[in-house]
């Protein structure tokens, strides 16, 4: 996939919902996803510049290294709670975006907010320090809707899902402002819906 952009950073989400709005069961996407879905993350992955990941989704899915090098993984994480032991942080390409008030930690780090992370910030750092043009992001559902809130997503890659009623998780936050976005493109693979959103500028 490539696409034509005109701003100076893309910030895109990469998610999957069932129908009724469920993203994950038991904190996890893969079961709602099948081979082409997985196929299509790692296409996306191909055309970013960095990946933005919540450190709940890293915990759940047990991110590993980037399977292609240089791809810079951001941990998003208040607290800096991780587990700097594990193949993610020890392959030296992840990085990490917490709070000022945060504890220290022994990767590289961006601080963005005293108590809670400033977003809007910490993309104008990541594009400025990483000279990050595609920001892919991988989720959870708090990091989506705090990117949503904080208005700097440009686009949406959903996969839609035939799978309903499995109890999981959906992004109910209510945001404070309203934004429209463009479907692009849609195609079909089976049961499952994938389409792209892009942000409408006026």
């Amino acid at each position: 996939m490539t696409f034509e952009r005109d701003q100076p950073v893309s910030v895109e989400l990469c998610m999957i919902s069932t129908p009724d709005g469920i993203v994950d069961v038991g904190g996890k996407s893969g079961p709602l996803g099948g081979a082409t879905d997985r196929e299509v993350l790692l296409t996306l992955r191909e055309h970013a510049d960095i990946v933005l990941v919540g450190a709940g989704t890293v915990r759940a899915e047990n991110y590993g290294p980037p399977q292609r090098a240089p791809l810079p993984i951001v941990v998003v994480t208040n607290g800096a709670q991780l587990d700097f032991s594990s193949p993610l942080f020890i392959s030296g390409w992840a990085m990490v975006a917490t709070t000022t008030s945060a504890p220290e930690v022994p990767v590289r780090s961006f601080r963005v907010g005293e108590t809670a992370i400033d977003f809007s910030t910490l993309i104008k750092e990541l594009h400025a320090q990483l000279n990050a043009k595609v920001i892919h992001v991988e989720g959870g559902p708090q990091l989506n809707a705090s990117l949503l809130e904080a208005d700097v997503v440009d686009a949406i890659n959903i996969t839609m899902s035939p799978y309903i009623g499995n109890g999981g998780q959906s992004i109910t936050a209510a945001l404070s402002h309203s934004t429209q976005f463009s479907l692009t493109q849609l195609c079909r693979d089976d049961d499952f819906l994938f389409a792209r959103y892009e942000r409408v500028r006026n």
